[in-house]
């Protein structure tokens, strides 16, 4: 090995070559270093897909703070970048990202909780139609707050009790796994860092928060379009049963409407046989004082014949004796 030579210090340099070079070794230096980062790319990336995502889910209406936030943290992070300040940019992207990420969850978690109500009101109707008891409604977590400035100084404690609530165990497990690295991140941030690093961890706590009540409103709503399909059936059964007495109360009442009409028609053809049989007996005893009538009358014309033959015959009888008489008297 060649023997190290030993430091030589460099040559004393003129006052003016010394304030130049000074000012112009930290630029370089600075450059040299933002040069060793790379641009966030991802972070912008996911930053512009998280307020996509936000905007998609009606941000603007349930979450416009958080969400306005967002927009100008990504504005800055692509002006930091355009500036060639890479860590800056990359500090602002992922804390847009955050923001996008909880003014989505938030928005998701306010019309779940609306779907959630219309779901109890459509229940409650449905129980008054079937005339059935009301039911105690689901026992869900109160309203969170979402915070999003850096005076809160708690997220830890936030997330300790979020841990601790049964109700919520096991539910949004990526969403706190990103707030408990946010977290550590805090606990291991530099000073001039703890700020954002707190802003950070602050979202994330409430996203976890938002997501875990999120996820037990979709599990509480999925329970109550069950109820609303047994219901729904329950009510199919009973219209159909009512449909069917309905059916039944006509078909009898048909029935007896015919036995009715079959009554009074038969009544209708016992009358008019009894009007045909008067009407009968009366042509009958008409025709036989008629034919009495003429027999009678047969009967006096007869006699009457008989009395004149009597009489012509009497009367040819008396002229014979006549005749007799003068033949015997002499002239």
């Amino acid at each position: 090995m060649a023997a190290r030579r030993p430091f030589a210090p460099a040559p004393p340099m003129n006052a003016s070559f010394a304030q130049i070079r000074f000012p112009l070794l930290a630029a370089l230096l600075a450059l040299g270093g933002c040069a060793t980062l790379p641009p966030p790319t991802a972070e912008l990336a996911a930053a512009q897909q998280a307020l996509a995502r936000a905007d998609a889910a009606d941000a603007d209406q349930y979450a416009a703070d958080i969400l306005a936030t967002a927009r100008v943290e990504l504005t800055q992070a692509q002006a930091a970048l355009a500036a060639s300040r890479q860590g800056e940019a990359r500090t602002l992207a992922v804390a847009a990202a955050a923001a996008g990420e909880l003014a989505y969850t938030q928005s998701h978690t306010e019309t779940l909780r609306q779907e959630y109500a219309q779901r109890r009101d459509e229940i409650a109707g449905l129980r008054r139609q079937l005339q059935l008891a009301d039911e105690p409604a689901d026992a869900l977590p109160g309203d969170v707050t979402a915070v999003t400035a850096a005076e809160d100084d708690a997220p830890a404690a936030r997330l300790q009790a979020l841990e601790a609530d049964p109700r919520l165990a096991g539910l949004a497990a990526y969403q706190r796994l990103q707030a408990h690295q946010a977290l550590e991140a805090l606990a291991a941030a530099r000073r001039s860092q703890q700020a954002a690093a707190l802003v950070l961890a602050a979202r994330r706590v409430s996203t976890a928060e938002l997501a875990a009540h999120g996820e037990l409103l979709e599990r509480a709503i999925e329970r109550l379009d069950r109820t609303r399909s047994e219901l729904l059936v329950e009510a199919s059964r009973r219209e159909a049963e009512r449909a069917r007495q309905e059916a039944e109360r006509l078909r009898i009442q048909a029935q007896i409407q015919a036995e009715e009409a079959q009554r009074l028609r038969a009544a209708a053809e016992a009358e008019a046989a009894a009007r045909q049989q008067a009407e009968a007996v009366i042509i009958d005893v008409g025709g036989a004082q008629a034919a009495k009538l003429k027999a009678a009358r047969k009967r006096a014309a007869e006699l009457a014949r008989q009395e004149a033959e009597l009489m012509a015959a009497q009367k040819a009888a008396a002229a014979a004796a006549g005749d007799a008489g003068d033949a015997k008297t002499p002239r």
